[in-house]
């Protein structure tokens, strides 16, 4: 049953990214999961609650296997790195999942569906900042809004990581890690971090 349930969100998740929510179909959905009709609607009584399903759990899953690969010893500057690669892997390992959430696939539909949306946007956003925090405490990460810096890093890593999926030719996933650890050490972390990062600040910048 775990199964069925889990083959059905991730064939959510794949017919709603390409369609948007009003133009997918629930039978359309079960063909993609390889399930009767009869057994996606006794898992999710609704199209909106398949919606909303496939949003929060999905999400929820994303934050827990980051959060499970970060437990570690190792030195900051390592695991800021190790931050933004696990967000880049999982951005494109759960594309479809991540253009729902990110990109307003999810536009027209029920409030209240809207308002999971909104919230599990919130959990992704308040991890991400929990994660800096612990830098900033131990003045490894500037002075400076940890919610504002969180919505920043994750939208250059959807912007990114699109380029990925979209030209996949143009650019290598480790390129993109790379640049973005480069770009948002510049801009994030302490001199003393920065510095660890590849001498990214000469002697007397700002």
């Amino acid at each position: 049953m775990k199964d069925t349930r889990q083959n059905i969100l991730t064939a959510a998740a794949r017919v709603f990214s390409e369609n948007g929510f009003h133009q997918a179909k629930m039978d359309d959905i079960a063909a993609v999961a390889g399930v009767s009709k009869g057994t996606l609607y006794y898992n999710f009584e609704s199209k909106s609650l398949l919606f909303s399903a496939t949003v929060t759990e999905g999400m929820d899953t994303i934050i827990e296997i980051i959060r499970e690969n970060l437990q570690s010893d190792l030195p900051f500057i390592e695991h800021f790195r190790k931050l933004i690669e696990l967000n880049v892997t999982m951005y494109l390992e759960y594309r479809d999942l991540a253009r729902i959430v990110f990109n307003e696939v999810s536009s027209g539909i029920d409030g209240s569906v809207l308002r999971d949306i909104e919230r599990v946007r919130g959990r992704f956003i308040d991890f991400m900042a929990e994660q800096l925090r612990a830098g900033q405490k131990d003045g490894r990460i500037r002075p400076c809004d940890l919610r504002l810096a969180s919505v920043t890093v994750t939208g250059m890593i959807d912007s990114l990581a699109n380029l990925v999926v979209r030209y996949p030719d143009s650019v290598t996933t480790d390129e993109i890690v790379e640049f973005l650890f480069s770009f948002l050490a510049r801009g994030l972390l302490s001199r003393s971090e920065a510095e660890k990062a590849g001498e990214l600040f000469s002697p007397g910048s700002a």
